[in-house]
């Protein structure tokens, strides 16, 4: 709060809150301190702001605690006796607006356990509202008061002043919110009916279990890409539009089939590439098992014609083991010369008495 205030209004001998310009001056003005109930002079001076000020040094309260309690005071009776008050947008769908009401009660009772509104104000409609006045750097309640199922309105008054406070509660959207609001919850589905469009309300944990809940078809904020959260009696709803969900539901039902269907051609195609690699390693096989049967054929018939041949006839280098492209000087070039016991540079006719000769298959 600014300490620049001045106190131009306080508290007659009757309640009623008055101007400091519409009373006598001094102590004839015969006012009081709502908050410490001391005695106050008006003072009309010629230099100063007119103002009121505290008659006695001894106060047991701070000037700017008795400032807000003038404030809170004031800004009762404008709500009394103007009979409305200028309220925000609710999410867009309801516009900021005035308030007008039949009836005002100040310090009225109402039926809770917790905290009384400090104003209760009825539409003609019949309708209530709770408005509370807070100052943001006063501890206001140990708890948060249940509005559940009420219709509250909650406007901070801490950077107000006095002079300004009746324009601000009757024309200014600033500093106030909807704490809830079941009176403008309760008329949605009816508003948007009205405007020739279908809606329905719908609870946030519902529309969570929605299988297009990340395209949601929930109305959105202007300019604002993410769907309206609406908040009311500890629960958040959003406001789905049911022709552009069932439309969004077949899209996204075609989109699952035609995945299923790539999902199932890419798996018959995975079957049709592992049975042809299958077919492969059968055919590969087979020809291998073929190309084996042959050479061991053709093995044993040389072994057979090899057991008729004169041994005398064998050479090295008709041997599988002589290293052909090493031979030289018409010495043979025997592999595992070392385990046979011959020389690496092998005489041909070692052939003729070795044990390890296998005739090269022509």
């Amino acid at each position: 709060m600014a300490l620049d205030f001045v106190f131009s209004w306080a508290q007659d001998r009757t309640g009623r809150m008055v101007y400091i310009d519409d009373v006598p001056n001094g102590l004839a003005c015969n006012c009081i301190c709502p908050n410490c109930k001391e005695q106050l002079l008006a003072r009309h001076g010629m230099e100063r702001a007119h103002h009121f000020a505290h008659h006695s040094e001894t106060r047991k309260a701070t000037l700017e605690i008795c400032y807000m309690v003038i404030m809170y005071k004031l800004a009762e009776q404008i709500v009394s006796e103007r009979k409305r008050i200028h309220v925000p947008s609710y999410y867009g769908i309801f516009k900021e607006t005035d308030l007008e009401f039949v009836d005002v009660k100040i310090d009225g009772r109402y039926e809770r356990k917790d905290k009384q509104p400090d104003i209760i104000a009825t539409t003609k409609e019949g309708k209530q509202y709770l408005i509370e006045l807070i100052f943001k750097y006063k501890v206001q309640h140990n708890k948060a008061i249940d509005y559940n199922n009420l219709s509250c309105l909650e406007i901070d008054l801490s950077d107000q002043k006095l002079e300004t406070l009746s324009d601000f509660l009757l024309n200014s959207k600033e500093n106030r919110k909807w704490v809830n609001n079941e009176n403008y919850f309760g008329e949605i589905e009816e508003r948007y009916t009205r405007a020739g469009k279908n809606i329905r309300v719908v609870d946030y944990n519902e529309c969570k279990k929605c299988p297009v809940f990340k395209n949601c078809c929930g109305v959105r904020a202007k300019y604002s890409e993410t769907p309206i959260l609406i908040e009311n009696s500890g629960r958040q709803f959003r406001i789905c539009k049911p022709d552009v969900l069932v439309q969004r539901k077949e899209e996204h039902q075609r989109l699952l089939e035609a995945a299923r269907e790539r999902r199932q051609k890419q798996e018959e195609e995975r079957l049709r590439t592992l049975a042809e690699q299958e077919q492969r390693r059968m055919e590969l096989r087979k020809r291998v098992m073929e190309a084996d049967a042959k050479r061991r054929l053709e093995r044993e018939r040389y072994d057979e014609l090899e057991a008729f041949r004169d041994p005398s006839e064998r050479t090295c280098f008709d041997c599988k083991s002589n290293l052909t492209w090493m031979n030289k000087k018409g010495f043979a070039n025997c592999g595992p010369y070392q385990s046979m016991g011959v020389p690496k540079n092998t005489p041909p006719h070692l052939a003729r008495t070795c044990r390890g000769f296998k005739r090269k298959i022509q």
